[in-house]
């Protein structure tokens, strides 16, 4: 499993830093650490954002973890930013750039 938590975050923090993507200053956690936190809810948690919050906390790979709340703030604030990134990686994969 850590070998997909370190490829998903690379990759979702090289497409921010792609598409030229800032993170406000006072941010406790990128943006890239939050979705990378949420795909892993997703892949091995059946979704559940505090167990996997937890997970990454308690296995130091994400070590300023944000508390429930904040992170699904954060979460919420980035998901049209999500929708366009999975929509982007998807239509590179239809012409054959991936």
């Amino acid at each position: 499993m850590l070998t997909e938590i370190v490829t998903i975050y690379s990759v979702i923090d090289d497409l921010f830093k792609a598409i030229g993507h800032e993170e406000d200053i006072r941010c406790e956690m990128s943006g890239a650490e939050i979705i990378t936190t949420a795909i892993i809810a997703a892949m091995y948690f059946g979704g559940n954002h505090s167990q996997t919050c937890s997970y990454m906390k308690d296995h130091k790979l994400m070590p300023r973890m944000l508390e429930k709340s904040r992170f699904n703030r954060r979460l919420h604030h980035l998901a049209m930013l999500m929708n366009d990134l999975f929509h982007q990686v998807g239509m590179a994969r239809l012409i054959g750039h991936i």
